[in-house]
């Protein structure tokens, strides 16, 4: 049974997005410019509301790349929303963090936000490389391939177009090398977020991004964030918290030249873009350029 906070936030949550829609006719309407902006978004196959949480009264727009740190990069956000309780696994839940997606705040209100000098746009991205295998373990490692799952049916949906021959069934689980398979012939597709290419997900039309981190160094890069805000350096600790929730051995003993060069061709464009080395060493698990936008 829900407790009254719960049902009273439900019924916030619900009331809000009544509003928004409202807000959201009106301003399709009454401002041409912001109404294409969004549409451009939607229309290009991108989906804002998922992926970009917003913060006004700090003008922050976070584009959100899962299986980079998006999950310390959230309970952040929610901490400078006034949410410091709330667990780890409920931070992807906007009615807990009260994060807000654009069209929440209204496509106008978004635009001026997205286009203003004064906003900080930024992102956090993470070596191909490790992603895949944070992914892997975190949605498929030891998992039987049967409905019941959200990833799972993704996957079952998605096999016979990818290869047949991968496994499926209550007895079988699929192995990294297999999900490297899977993940390399959809990558481009836009099957998930948590195997897209990143390149992708931060190309937003019209969003310039400002600032992008690394999740490899995530207490450093995330400086950038707190300056924006003008947190004082003396109460930072207090508001980060990082997590890292998939079990898995260290990525590199995961790879095989062959996989490694299965991953790097089907996401060559991140590590082109984002400045992570091919190789595969521990000098590989923090880009070559340093922090900046891309």
């Amino acid at each position: 049974m829900q407790t009254p906070a719960c049902l009273l936030r439900r019924v916030h949550y619900c009331v809000d997005n009544a509003r928004a829609h409202i807000v959201n006719c009106r301003d399709r309407l009454t401002d041409p410019r912001a109404g294409s902006f969004f549409r451009t978004l939607i229309e290009r196959g991108y989906r804002p509301n998922a992926h970009i949480d917003v913060l006004p009264q700090h003008r922050l727009i976070y584009v959100c790349v899962p299986k980079s740190a998006s999950t310390s990069v959230k309970a952040l956000l929610a901490t400078l929303n006034g949410r410091r309780s709330v667990a780890a696994r409920k931070l992807h839940n906007r009615r807990h963090t009260g994060l807000q997606t654009p069209a929440r705040i209204g496509i106008s209100s978004f635009y001026r936000l997205a286009t203003s000098p004064d906003t900080l746009r930024f992102t956090f991205v993470r070596n191909p490389y490790a992603r895949l295998v944070s992914a892997w373990a975190d949605k498929f490692q030891n998992k039987p391939l049967v409905p019941g799952d959200a990833f799972i049916e993704t996957y079952l949906a998605w096999r016979g177009i990818v290869d047949p021959s991968l496994p499926a069934g209550a007895d079988a689980t699929l192995s990294f090398a297999q999900f490297v398979h899977f993940a390399a012939a959809t990558a481009e597709r836009r099957v998930d977020a948590h195997w897209q290419l990143q390149d992708d997900l931060i190309s937003m039309p019209g969003i310039a991004l400002d600032f992008v981190g690394r999740a490899e160094r995530f207490h450093t890069d995330v400086e950038r964030v707190l300056d924006h805000v003008g947190i004082a350096a003396a109460t930072r600790p207090a508001v980060l918290r990082h997590f890292n929730a998939s079990k898995h051995k260290p990525w590199i003993s995961y790879y095989t030249s062959e996989l490694a060069n299965c991953v790097y061709r089907a996401y060559e464009r991140d590590f082109d873009r984002l400045g992570y080395a091919r190789a595969i060493t521990p000098a590989a698990a923090v880009s070559r350029l340093g922090t900046r936008s891309v």
